[in-house]
């Protein structure tokens, strides 16, 4: 009986390591087999790029409010989807879809924002200003809208438009002309601003501008103060602590990216 006990207590133990070592070698397996996603995941781009083809139709905008920004009724024809995230599975059939968009009150849709650095100091030059949308004094980059009537070049193209209006704002805000210009996008391609927004924007990187003594004017409704040497370290801060509102964020980091690019900074 003794004997039979034994022979049982073995077994046990035997199964018991089996399972324990085939265990072991089902998740040393399973951590070296690399991540494969599903192939049914589409990938997060499509090759058109911006301005691929879609099936939406602006049917009506109407000014609903005209000031210093205008806010458009917008009525779109909708094409109706089969998969509300598939844009490649719709029918023939259309709805209208209203949203209220903001636009601008000028001839253009442009906008301009100017990340201003020092080659010698390593630093920027940024400004800090009341901002009425949050009811908050930040920290910001010097920006403007493209106006036909104060910034046309004479050949009517809105890529140059834009660098002549970069100038203008950089002067104007920061006190700053001249130096090395670059363009943060490509070859004329701005950036839409928001979801429901008309203006876009055109980011630009100047390198060792110089001080103006006598500076274009500011807007009236203007109160700005200039912030010279600042680091990218506190660029970094003041994005991460809300310091800067999203464009000017935005516009920093495109800017501190060509920075290392040049190996300017690390």
């Amino acid at each position: 009986m003794l004997h039979k006990v034994k022979v049982i207590l073995l077994l046990l133990i035997c199964c018991v390591s089996f399972v324990v070592a085939a265990a072991d070698g089902t998740s040393t397996s399973s951590a070296s087999t690399p991540f494969t996603p599903p192939s049914n995941i589409r990938p997060p781009f499509y090759p058109q790029g911006r301005d691929r083809p879609h099936d939406y139709t602006i049917v009506n905008d109407e000014v609903r409010y005209s000031g210093w920004r205008k806010v458009i009724r917008r009525t779109v024809s909708s094409p109706i989807r089969h998969h509300p995230h598939h844009y490649d599975t719709y029918d023939r059939q259309h709805k209208t879809i209203e949203f209220d968009v903001i636009d601008q009150n000028h001839d253009t849709n442009g906008a301009v924002i100017i990340f201003a650095w020092n080659s010698t100091s390593k630093t920027a030059t940024i400004v800090r200003e009341y901002m009425p949308g949050c009811h908050r004094v930040l920290g910001g980059l010097a920006a403007g809208l493209v106006e036909n009537a104060k910034h046309a070049s004479g050949d009517g193209e809105i890529e140059e438009d834009s660098l002549v209006a970069a100038r203008f704002e950089l002067e104007e805000e920061c006190h700053l002309a001249g130096g090395k210009w670059f363009r943060l996008t490509e070859n004329g391609v701005s950036i839409p601003m928001d979801k429901y927004v008309v203006t876009e924007i055109t980011p630009y990187l100047v390198i060792d501008p110089h001080h103006v003594p006598n500076p274009r004017p500011l807007d009236d409704e203007e109160d700005i103060e200039i912030i010279t040497g600042v680091t990218v370290k506190e660029i970094r801060q003041m994005i991460r602590e809300g310091d800067m509102n999203l464009v000017g964020c935005f516009g920093a980091l495109l800017a501190l990216e060509k920075l290392r690019e040049f190996g300017e900074i690390p």
